[in-house]
C-alpha cells in the first residue's frame, strides 16, 4: 500500500501532540511494510526532500511566508507530480492539510482525514481569551478554515477519524457530517516506552530528596491553563512546604508565567525546564507525584494525559474535550471543572494527602492505557480504515 500523508508540521518543526501522533503513526505504518510519502511545511534548514527506507518526506517550497493557502496550492502541485510516479492508494490528511488535494487535484485515491479538533472550537477558545486587537486580527484565518476549508474536505473524504468520542460528536453537530462517515480512533501511546521507571539521575539534577513534585507539560500558551497551577500553588505550599512544581515546555506565555512566580513569591518552588528531549520527557513523567493538566482549551485528545497515565501517575485534568474519553473520574484519574481554582486546589491537596488514593489512580490509569490506548491498536485500526475505503 502506498500512502500519501499531508501534515502541517512534523517534530522537526515543532514538538506537539499532533506532530508526535503523526511520527508514531508513520513509523508504525513503515514497520508494517507500507510505503509512506509525507508532504509538509518548509524545512527550517531549507531541506527539500528526505528519504529513509519506505519513508519519503517532501518539504514544500513556500516562501517568503508560510500560509495555509500557499501550502494548499504548492502541496497540490507537488502531489500531482509525485502521484504520476507513485500512483498512491490512499491520501491521508492530518487536519485539513490535504485541502489542496480535495480542491485542486483530480481525485485519484480515496481521501481520509484525521481530525484533532474543530476550527469552530478553536474560534470559541480564541473568543474566551482576554479579547484584544491582536486576538481580533487573528480571527480571519480560523474563520476561513471553518467556513471554507473544513466543509470542502469533510465533504470529499470517505472517512473522518476523530481522536475522541467528544470530538466525533462535535464534528457531527457542527458540520452535519453523517455518522457513518465518522470513526473514533484515539491517539496511541507506546506503552513499552511510557511506563514506570526510576529517575534517580533527574532527582540528583534538581537536588530532590524527599520533595513531592507536581508536573505539567505542554506548549506554554495561556489556554493551556498553567497560570491556574501557579495561582493555587501558594496555598499548596502552606500545607506542603516540601513540594515543587515543574512546568515542561516552551511557548509565547512562558515569560508571563515567570513573572507570575515572582509576584506570587514562589520563584524558588517552580521549575521551568524549557523544551526537553523525547528521551528525557519520559523521565519527567516518572519524576512526578501528580500530573496536573488544567487546560482551558477544547482539545481532541492531548497526548500528555495518556502518557502520564501510562507512567502510572495520578492525573488531575480539566473536564473538557477528549480528556473525558480517557479518564473515568475518581477511578483512573480526577476530572475538575474547567478553570475552577477551588476544585483544582482541593483535588491536588486530596491526592497529596492520600497515598493510597494516588496509588490506586496510578495503577488503574496504567491498566486502562495498556488495554485501550496502545500504539499498536491505533495503527491497526487506521490500517483497517485504509483497507475499507480502498475496497469500496
Amino acid at each position: 500500500m502506498k500512502i500519501c500523508m499531508f501534515a502541517k508540521y512534523l517534530p522537526v518543526h515543532i514538538t506537539g501532540g499532533m506532530e508526535i501522533h503523526i511520527q508514531e503513526l508513520v513509523n508504525g505504518l513503515i514497520k508494517r511494510g507500507y510505503k509512506v510519502t509525507l508532504i509538509t511545511a518548509p524545512h527550517p534548514q531549507g531541506i527539500e526532500k528526505e528519504k529513509k527506507e519506505n519513508l519519503t518526506i517532501h518539504y514544500v517550497k513556500n516562501k517568503p511566508k508560510y500560509t495555509r493557502e500557499k501550502f494548499y496550492r504548492e502541496s497540490a502541485r507537488l502531489f500531482e507530480r509525485l502521484n504520476k510516479e507513485e500512483s498512491f492508494d490512499i491520501v491521508h490528511s492530518q487536519s485539513t492539510l490535504a485541502c489542496g488535494y480535495a480542491r485542486y487535484c483530480k481525485k485519484t485515491a480515496p481521501l481520509i482525514l484525521t481530525s484533532h479538533g474543530t476550527m469552530l472550537n478553536e474560534i470559541k477558545a480564541l473568543l474566551r481569551r482576554n479579547f484584544s486587537i491582536k486576538s481580533f486580527l487573528t480571527l480571519p484565518t480560523p474563520l476561513k478554515i471553518y467556513l471554507l476549508d473544513e466543509p470542502i474536505i469533510y465533504k470529499k473524504t470517505e472517512k473522518i477519524i476523530a481522536v475522541s468520542n467528544e470530538l466525533k460528536e462535535d464534528i457531527e453537530r457542527q458540520y452535519k457530517v453523517p455518522k457513518g462517515k465518522l470513526v473514533v480512533i484515539p491517539n496511541g501511546i507506546d506503552i513499552d516506552r511510557f511506563k514506570p521507571m526510576e529517575v534517580d539521575d533527574l532527582k540528583k539534577k534538581y537536588n530532590l530528596t524527599d520533595e513531592k513534585v507536581i508536573l505539567s507539560i505542554g506548549r506554554i500558551d495561556k489556554q493551556k491553563g498553567f497560570h491556574l497551577l501557579l495561582k493555587i500553588f501558594p496555598d499548596i505550599l502552606k500545607e506542603y512546604n516540601n513540594i515543587k512544581l515543574f512546568i515542561v515546555g516552551t511557548g509565547p506565555y512562558l515569560h508571563d508565567l515567570k513573572e507570575m512566580t515572582i509576584k506570587l513569591n514562589i520563584l524558588g518552588k517552580v521549575i521551568f525546564t524549557g523544551r526537553v528531549s523525547d528521551g528525557d520527557l519520559l523521565k519527567y513523567y516518572n519524576l512526578a507525584d501528580i500530573f496536573a493538566f488544567s487546560t482551558l482549551r477544547m482539545e481532541g485528545l492531548p497526548l500528555v494525559v495518556p502518557e502520564a497515565m501510562a507512567c502510572e501517575k495520578p492525573v488531575i485534568a480539566s473536564r473538557i474535550g477528549g480528556i473525558t474519553s480517557v479518564i473515568d473520574n475518581n477511578k483512573d484519574g480526577i476530572l475538575i471543572e474547567t478553570g475552577n481554582l477551588k476544585e483544582l486546589k482541593g483535588k491536588v491537596l486530596e491526592v497529596l494527602g492520600d497515598e493510597e488514593l494516588a496509588r490506586k489512580l496510578g495503577k488503574n490509569a496504567r491498566k486502562k492505557v495498556v488495554e485501550r490506548f496502545g500504539l499498536d491498536r491505533m495503527i491497526n485500526d487506521t490500517v483497517k480504515v485504509y483497507e475499507e475505503v480502498i475496497e469500496k
